[in-house]
């Protein structure tokens, strides 16, 4: 069977192909390969979880009830309890 081949070819006027070709100019040759593929395996494993963690999420706040009640803001004289248990505390 014949071995598959690919060829990258950046467009170096598109900011991410730039970025990434610094990337892998970093790379020692004989290890371009292997980083390659470590990349796109990451980035597919990377994509996974994301789905899993939106559907847990999703799953979860569907079980919350997250009622629209806002807690009253204090009066502009009030003094908050903090303050006087601070004050108390002297």
């Amino acid at each position: 069977m014949k071995r598959p081949q690919y060829v990258f070819r950046p467009n170096l006027s598109d900011p991410q192909h730039r970025g990434a070709w610094a990337l892998l100019q970093q790379v020692p040759p004989a290890k371009r390969k292997e980083f390659l593929v470590q990349s796109i395996l990451a980035a597919e494993q990377t994509d996974r979880l994301e789905k899993s963690i939106r559907k847990v999420v999703r799953e979860e706040l569907q079980a919350v009830n997250i009622t629209g009640a806002v807690p009253s803001p204090l009066s502009e004289n009030a003094i908050p309890d903090s303050a006087l248990d601070f004050l108390n505390s002297l």
